[in-house]
């Protein structure tokens, strides 16, 4: 937050204040700026109005007190109680428009024994010229704090509230001082000193200076803070929970999949996909600044989070109560994601980063060749699928090798068949090499200048990022499929590239283009061996894999303010178009059994899914005053969605052709005896196409919605949000190569939400909120088509006849804040689902029986509870000690559909839902050091067992995930004004990542412990 009041201490000009000395001290403000020409009534007692600078003051005597703001028949009434005479009382009134007709208040009481609230003081020191005074030290006296200024002169100290005088010394020259500067809790003032320094005979001189003058001292005005995560939760219309900047860069987390790992009832599996209190992504709305996102996995409805990096957000919010304004899928919560906006000056700054995990840095793992510019994270074509095969093989779906002249349609000769099959690269080989830190490195630039009336601004960032994960040699024991071992190296390189650019104008009028480049290229080695429990077969099987990910989004918004009498109406527009891209060129597996090739199970595999959104929304909101205290703001609004989705994909492999006479077995290296041109020429081996009619389709996902929100405050401090959203949603799936697959969804609906907010106190609030939602069917869920599953090559069967899921929820919550930025919170919520979709057990058998279905199940009930609190242990003037951190306890009972009582075991109804843990934790220890402007935070998180995937029979149980704690520390060190120093320890204690079965361990393996440091320069 330090660096949000440098602008304004520059920017903000004109007037000085006057010392209060009274007991009652009040400031006004529209928006951030001050509001004079207010009517201030303490009691019956005329006060006038307040001045340039929003202020006015008063003494008290103890008792009970009404301050009214404004006049004429419904003045703004605040009532508060000074217990004693040395009391002393603040009240800060933030208006929403010049007219007054209403106010966000805020009241502090300080007496002996109070906590310490603390405010700003920010600005420059120029000298007779008006140029920057680098070095100058400028000191509030009696708290004896000071700042010195940087290469633009500017300063910032944060000092207790109360009176101050302000020196300033430069070089060896005599003090300069402004007195009287009321400093009031979180609130900023502004000063700018201007010296003319003057020789002993008169003339100017910067190198024989005597004794300055002081030409002028500007207390040029006071400003109100920008809003941080904890004002979001305590002033949304919802249940929320936040994360602001400053905590992003504190926990030091590399992109929104982890930094929700750090919110209350929020889990993140597999790195990538959030669930919100004990629901997955099918139960979750994703917004990218208020517009919807397409996903890059094929298989989920989820985004995948670790696609965004923190370095372009601004902020994340999570509504977990639903409002009409969010998406109806809007149950678990809505996970909303602000990237940077304008900047508030030029920016410019370069960091970098390094990492050591102590598991393989530097020890090889496993590899295989790959192209020359996979280091950049894109194939340079080595991967590619050749052409002439897919023409033909007729689309990789038919390879028959017989006589032309017989049948010149349907007939490859043996000469082409081989010409085809020794096309394709014979990379199969896997060595090892040295595992190289991860490191990665960004550039921002921005900068805010004046035109026409208005200011227009622009931000920039680049960044390059590349890991490796490794996990050693991986334990299998699973009594049902494998027992032994595996390898997995994973290195991940990622391009970042964002712009936003904007004018602003008006009031608060603005326009921003915000265009967003994201890449990640994942290249996986894994190779196992072990044996096959079921049949008592040897498998060792290797998989090669490259997959790289884009995310492309061109975005614009407005926000409009138009002056309707004694209200402004708000006008809110949003149009995106964005896409993503999934391809992944080339992926080879192979598998011996018994140490022999099987060539059923050997497959080259090339998938390629792109998907286009285009999304219109627009809110207009019109208030309207209906008495005394009490106000209603009507908002309507629409979305208009559309995603098209195709996805192509071809398989191969290879079978035996009429000369037989080669060996397949393990001591054969694949490349140089197996796969060369010969075998193929000479027929030992042939080319097999084995794409399916229903690999490659076509889709569309259409959501209409429009909605009426009316948000009311009352008096009595209460709040009631009402509304409805209208959606209609269609999901059609088309199959090119086979049009009977073909299928279709429609579904409409309206879904109430009531929401309210009782505020007991400035301190106490309590809410509650009742909604109806919906969770619709993905579009593999309702294919006819088997696909496979990206990570585990495992099948999966699509059902057709899968319905809509709806939800009826109930929200409670009561807050209490100790101060702006200390709080406690409990959340208790029940949701009851009717037709929940999960994945279940195929009635199969053979190799499908392993894969993967999804059926309505009857029902589900989910309770939880959730504990969040911040609090400050020690806040004293040169370093601050506080504690943060949540605990959630979820609960949930599945009542299974027939189906699935009978492949699963009677003794699973009643499970938990999947991916569901009945406790989650989060623990932040966190200490500053002022004057050496030091930060270390221990950050500490803990989820509980939850299932992985089911399995048939009661006997087997479903598979687990255990449930471990991850600590990380963070450490930030800053030089000077410029320099940050950071650095990080991410999963200390390296508990192994098991998953169970039956309180058997399947699968166990360790991810190392990295220890990070990073440097960012600002210019």
């Amino acid at each position: 937050m330090r660096k949000f009041f440098v602008p304004i201490g520059v920017a903000l000009s004109l007037l000085s204040i006057q010392a209060l000395a009274d007991d009652l001290y009040l400031r006004a403000f529209l928006e951030e700026a001050p509001l004079s020409g207010v009517a201030v009534t303490l009691d019956e007692q005329s006060l006038g109005e307040t001045d340039a600078q929003g202020s006015v003051s008063a003494t008290l005597q103890p008792g009970p007190h009404t301050l009214y703001l404004g006049e004429g028949e419904e003045p703004i009434a605040i009532e508060f109680s000074a217990a004693a005479a040395d009391e002393e009382v603040e009240v800060v009134a933030t208006f929403s428009d010049e007219d007054g007709a209403d106010a966000d208040v805020r009241v502090y009481n300080f007496g002996p024994g109070s906590p310490v609230a603390t405010g700003f003081i920010t600005g420059q020191v120029v000298d007779g010229n008006g140029e920057p005074v680098q070095g100058a030290t400028v000191t509030a006296l009696g708290a004896n704090i000071s700042a010195v200024t940087d290469g633009n002169g500017v300063y910032e100290l944060e000092v207790p509230r109360g009176l101050y005088d302000i020196e300033v010394r430069e070089a060896q020259v005599v003090a300069l001082t402004a007195t009287d500067v009321r400093v009031m809790a979180d609130l900023g003032v502004s000063a700018t000193f201007s010296l003319l320094a003057t020789a002993g005979d008169g003339s100017s001189s910067s190198s024989e200076i005597a004794s300055p003058n002081l030409e002028e001292v500007f207390v040029m005005g006071v400003f109100n803070p920008v809003e941080d995560s904890a004002s979001v939760e305590r002033y949304a219309t919802s249940i929320v929970n936040a994360i602001d900047l400053a905590q992003l860069e504190r926990f030091g987390d590399s992109d929104v999949a982890s930094a929700l790992n750090r919110v209350a009832g929020v889990a993140v599996t597999d790195s990538k996909y959030a669930t919100v209190r004990g629901l997955d992504g099918r139960y979750i709305s994703s917004t990218l600044n208020g517009l919807l996102m397409p996903s890059t996995d094929p298989q989920r409805r989820d985004v995948q989070l670790d696609l965004f990096p923190t370095a372009i957000l601004g902020g994340i919010e999570i509504q977990k109560s639903y409002t009409p304004d969010q998406l109806a899928t809007t149950t678990g919560g809505s996970i909303k994601i602000e990237t940077k906006g304008l900047p508030d000056e030029r920016v410019f700054e370069i960091s970098g980063s390094m990492a050591y995990n102590t598991d393989f840095t530097g020890d090889d793992i496993i590899k295989y060749r790959g192209s020359e510019d996979d280091w950049l994270g894109f194939d340079s074509g080595l991967r590619d699928l050749p052409r002439d095969v897919v023409g033909a093989t007729n689309g990789g779906r038919s390879l028959t090798i017989c006589d032309p002249a017989i049948d010149p349609v349907r007939c490859t000769s043996e000469i082409d068949a081989a010409g085809l099959g020794v096309q394709f690269q014979d990379d199969y080989n896997i060595s090892t090499k040295k595992a190289l830190p991860d490191a990665s490195a960004t550039i921002v630039y921005g900068d805010r200048l004046s035109l026409d009336g208005g200011e227009w601004g622009y931000y920039a960032a680049l960044s390059y990022d590349r890991r490796t994960s490794d996990r050693g040699k991986a334990e299998l024991s699973n009594p049902l499929e494998t027992t032994g071992s595996y390898m997995r190296a994973r290195e991940t390189t990622a391009l970042t590239g964002y712009l936003v650019a904007g004018y602003e104008f008006g009031a608060a009028d603005e326009i921003l283009s915000k265009t967003t480049v994201l890449r990640s290229s994942d290249d996986t080695t894994r190779q196992e061996e072990g044996v096959e429990e079921r049949e008592g077969n040897t498998i060792n099987s290797g998989i090669l894999e490259w997959v790289e990910r884009e995310f492309i989004s061109q975005s614009f918004t407005g926000h409009h303010e138009f002056d309707f009498g004694d209200n402004a109406h708000l006008f809110d527009w949003r149009a995106s178009y964005s896409r993503t891209d999934r391809y992944e060129p080339d992926r080879r597996q192979y598998t011996y059994f018994n140490e022999n090739l099987s060539t059923s199970a050997f497959e080259r595999r090339w998938s390629d899914l792109t998907e286009d959104s285009v999304d219109l929304g627009a809110d207009y909101t019109i208030p309207l005053d209906w008495g005394s205290d009490n106000q209603t703001d009507f908002k309507v609004g629409f979305l208009l969605s559309d995603k098209d989705r195709e996805v192509e994909q071809y398989r191969f492999g290879i079978r035996l052709g009429d000369l037989r006479d080669i060996s397949l077995g393990i001591d054969q290296d694949l490349e140089k005896d197996v796969l060369p041109y010969y075998n193929f020429a000479l027929d030992r081996i042939r080319l097999a196409a084995n794409t399916t009619d229903t690999d490659s389709y076509d889709s569309e996902e259409e959501i209409q919605a429009y909605y009426l929100s009316a948000n009311t405050e009352l008096g009595y401090n209460w709040t009631v949000l009402v509304g409805a959203r209208y959606e209609d949603f269609s999901q059609a799936l088309n199959y090119p190569n086979e049009q009977d697959a073909s299928n279709k969804l429609d579904h409409d609906d309206w879904y109430p939400a009531l929401n309210f907010t009782w505020r007991y106190s400035d301190e106490l609030q309590f809410r509650a909120g009742y909604s109806e939602t919906v969770s619709y069917p993905g579009l593999i869920e309702r294919s006819k088509s088997q696909s496979f599953d990206p990570e585990t090559d495992d099948p999966i069967f699509g059902n057709p006849d899968l319905q809509v899921s709806t939800i009826e929820n109930l929200d409670i919550r009561g807050e209490y804040y100790f101060s702006d930025s200390e709080s406690v919170s409990l959340a208790f919520f029940i949701k009851d689902i009717d037709q929940p979709i999960e994945r279940a057990v195929p009635d199969a058998s053979g190799s499908a029986a392993r894969g993967i279905t999804f059926v309505n199940q009857d029902s589900a009930d989910l309770l939880g509870v959730e504990v969040d609190i911040n609090k400050n242990l020690m806040d004293e003037d040169n370093y601050l000690l506080f504690i943060g951190g949540n605990l959630s306890y979820i609960d949930s009972e599945v009542d299974l559909s027939e189906d699935s009582l009978r492949l699963e075991g009677e003794s699973a109804d009643g499970r938990t839902l999947q991916g569901q843990s009945e406790w989650l934790a989060n623990f932040q220890v966190g200490f500053d050091h002022y004057p050496t402007e030091q930060k270390l935070t221990l950050l500490i998180n803990y989820f509980d067992d939850r299932i992985f995937r089911i399995s048939r029979g009661a006997a087997n149980g479903p598979e687990e995930e255990v449930g471990r704690v991850i600590v990380d520390i963070t450490y930030e060190k800053l030089f000077g004004d410029n320099l940050t120093l950071e650095a990080s320890v991410k999963n200390l204690f390296n508990e192994d990542i098991e998953y169970s079965q039956n309180g058997g361990t399947i699968e166990s393996y360790q991810t190392g412990t990295s220890i990070g440091i990073g440097m960012k320069y600002e210019f």
